[in-house]
């Protein structure tokens, strides 16, 4: 699987809208719970300065990132689903150099609760979770809610370390003795290792990695690439680095944001080659 060009979101889509005033929303098939999650509700809440209103912030807390992003296209896009009983898939998201970034809607956005996840650094809530629950690079016509290649505050729900790098846990999803071992030494607390049994549930006596972003593609589950995760016992809101799902060389960005905004400029100017998280990386 690949990124999808400009090209390739039209071939995938019945409809890709660019012009948001034009989107016949009502004949849109979706049921009362899909139209209180997407994104047209970005549309009516912000119109005409719906781009804007999300690309803002970045210029001051991401400004690599933004310099690709304020050229992009804005568009709403519309998979007409072939099956009486299930809804159409529609993407709000831009076009940038290129590729197709998806926007994931949220109506309770850091913007408004400030108080939400207080282990992300500042910069990254400030910027891709401040009005949005997520961004990723688009590959196929839905996003990955497990997983993605840019910062988002689902994949951060929905992912501890072990649901990525699968070599950690055994058959019945808890982390093997070796693992969590290291773990509990290396931050020096006690390591949530299941969800599967009340032991582990106490979340001040365990702590846990939960993904911010994984540079693998989707369908990508080898060694490969880099993971950055965040501890859920994190005042001082660092964010980890493991490469190529090798949890025993875990190290810790020295400037997460600057790295983070240096990476994803690096992806949406669609550049050769692989972005070294490495070189912002430090012992700890």
């Amino acid at each position: 699987m690949m990124f999808l060009s400009e090209k390739d979101l039209y071939n995938s889509f019945s409809q890709i809208y660019t012009d948001l005033n034009q989107i016949p929303y009502e004949s849109i098939k979706l049921d009362d719970f899909g139209r209180g999650i997407n994104a047209y509700n970005f549309i009516q809440e912000h119109g005409d300065e719906l781009f804007d209103y999300l690309v803002e912030p970045f210029r001051r807390w991401q400004p690599s990132t933004y310099h690709y992003l304020s050229k992009g296209k804005l568009f709403y896009a519309v998979h007409k689903s072939p099956y009486p009983n299930f809804d159409d898939i529609t993407q709000l998201g831009l076009i940038v150099n290129n590729r197709a970034c998806y926007i994931k809607y949220t109506a309770y956005t850091y913007e408004e609760g400030k108080n939400d996840y207080p282990t992300i650094p500042l910069a990254i809530l400030n910027s891709w979770l401040y009005r949005a629950q997520g961004w990723d690079v688009a590959e196929s016509i839905a996003i990955d809610i497990h997983r993605g290649v840019l910062p988002s505050a689902v994949t951060y729900s929905m992912s501890p370390i072990y649901s990525l790098l699968r070599e950690m846990a055994d058959r019945e999803r808890r982390v093997l003795p070796q693992y969590a071992e290291f773990l509990e030494a290396k931050f020096n607390h006690a390591f949530r290792q299941t969800y599967q049994t009340e032991e582990f549930m106490d979340a001040d006596k365990y702590f846990e990695l939960r993904c911010l972003l994984d540079t693998r593609l989707s369908d990508d589950w080898g060694k490969n690439g880099f993971q950055l995760f965040v501890s859920s016992h994190n005042t001082e809101r660092n964010v980890y680095v493991v490469p190529r799902t090798d949890v025993m060389q875990i190290k810790k960005l020295s400037h997460p944001a600057e790295a983070i905004d240096s990476y994803a400029a690096h992806l949406l100017s669609g550049k050769e080659g692989e972005f070294d998280f490495l070189q912002y990386a430090e012992d700890f």
